[in-house]
């Protein structure tokens, strides 16, 4: 069944009504007719089986005939702080990264940025990740639509974790742990952790000054391995690892 994710005013005392484009999608693109059957997400973390009645030009209503919590977001909440790359670069990494999970993501403008600068104030481009977001979650099964922030200066981005999160920095450098490592105390702290944060560099990396300055705010250096990953490539990794440590794989 399609999916859609909905504000919480659509659906009330059981009646459901989309307008907009929603509705447009359902009546001119998809051509879904009554009787047929849509799944609602309110980003509350439950789903809602819809019975169409009434389909016409840009207006769909129906019913309610079911809701279930699908269990389908990480046991921990994933924040992605992406050093903003090139725009097609960070389409994808928005969508692959709703695919696996990342609850948050934070585009950040780091030293060695080659995407971004002068575009802080872009409303036009948040929507367009925003929508872009949307769409993965909706394809991918997600319960909760993920955020995206603004984009953010590293040094406002690079924060002390709380005491129940895990920070990590994606590093090349000699300082920097293995990922598994790493990992192995995330398990043993498993229990009370919410949150991890991933904090992934521009192609050159991070620059030195940068890179003290995580490591005064508590983030942990971490190896993906001998080879060198591109920007997009390097976050996804790390997720994946991540998600397989908290037996979000199984």
């Amino acid at each position: 069944m399609h999916r859609f994710f909905v504000s919480p005013e659509c659906l009330r005392d059981g009646r459901v009504s989309l307008t907009g484009s929603l509705g447009r999608q359902l009546s001119r693109v998809l051509r879904l007719r009554p009787s047929d059957h849509i799944v609602l997400l309110d980003d509350s973390g439950w789903a809602y089986e819809v019975e169409l009645d009434r389909v016409t030009r840009g207006v769909a209503t129906g019913h309610i005939v079911g809701a279930w919590e699908p269990r389908t977001e990480p046991s921990a909440r994933l924040v992605l702080y992406q050093a903003l790359p090139k725009r097609r670069k960070f389409d994808w990494i928005l969508q692959k990264g709703t695919e696996l999970g990342v609850s948050t993501f934070v585009p950040i403008l780091t030293e060695r940025c080659v995407g971004g600068r002068g575009e802080r104030g872009d409303e036009r481009r948040l929507a367009r990740w925003r929508r872009i977001v949307a769409e993965a979650a909706e394809q991918s099964g997600r319960a909760r639509l993920p955020r995206v922030l603004q984009v953010t200066p590293f040094a406002d981005a690079c924060q002390a974790p709380p005491s129940d999160a895990l920070a990590l920095m994606a590093s090349v450098g000699d300082e920097a742990v293995p990922l598994s490592e790493a990992l192995r105390s995330l398990e043993d702290a498993e229990p009370h952790l919410r949150e991890v944060r991933l904090y992934v560099g521009p192609e050159g990396g991070f620059a030195p000054g940068e890179v003290a300055m995580a490591r005064e705010a508590g983030i942990v250096l971490v190896s993906l391995g001998p080879r060198i990953l591109r920007t997009e490539t390097a976050g996804l990794v790390a997720l994946s690892a991540v998600l397989y440590a908290l037996g979000d794989m199984d």
